[in-house]
């Protein structure tokens, strides 16, 4: 009786461990999924064009930009950029196209509220200026999904520029 127990219990166990694995292993791609990166997407496509209109077009009203990094005595804290000043910073003239390339992104849905997090590299023109991970925040609204929150972590070192080429490949037409 007892080996019989103990291998329901066994039974169970790994059943119910098999069945968390496959609910947390995402396969496919919904259209929702599809609709967050192109809001992401959107963004910095208005960023390379200097276009703050198309970039403002998938902002929430109160959206907000944070970047997490270390200042000169090493302490680690998150820094607020005003997304106002961001958007017109994006208006201005630049000489060179400033290119942030995402790549190996990840989209987490539930209900209204979506999570995508990406690696990227940040071009001046086609001069590598820093890397890091970009975690944005979206709600669903009436008009598609918004961005309300960004943030970022920032570095030169252990970028994978072979992947930020490729990203390049991929969005250029």
């Amino acid at each position: 009786m007892r080996q019989s127990l103990l291998l329901l219990f066994c039974l169970c166990l790994s059943a119910t461990t098999f069945s968390q694995s496959r609910k947390t292993a995402k396969t496919t791609v919904s259209p929702d999924d599809k609709a967050v990166e192109a809001a992401v997407v959107r963004f910095f496509d208005g960023m390379r064009a200097g276009d703050s209109t198309m970039a403002r077009s998938v902002l929430a009203p109160n959206a907000r930009l944070f970047s997490v990094s270390a200042d000169k005595t090493g302490k680690v804290l998150p820094r607020e950029t005003p997304m106002n000043k961001f958007v017109e910073m994006i208006a201005q003239p630049h000489p060179q196209v400033l290119d942030e390339r995402i790549w190996d992104v990840k989209v987490s849905i539930d209900g209204d509220l979506a999570t995508l997090w990406c690696e990227y590299a940040f071009y001046i023109g086609d001069t590598f200026s820093h890397c890091g991970v970009d975690a944005f925040q979206l709600y669903r609204s009436p008009e598609g999904w918004k961005i309300f929150v960004i943030s970022d972590t920032r570095r030169k070192e252990n970028c994978d520029l072979k992947a930020a080429q490729a990203a390049k490949s991929k969005s250029t037409p």
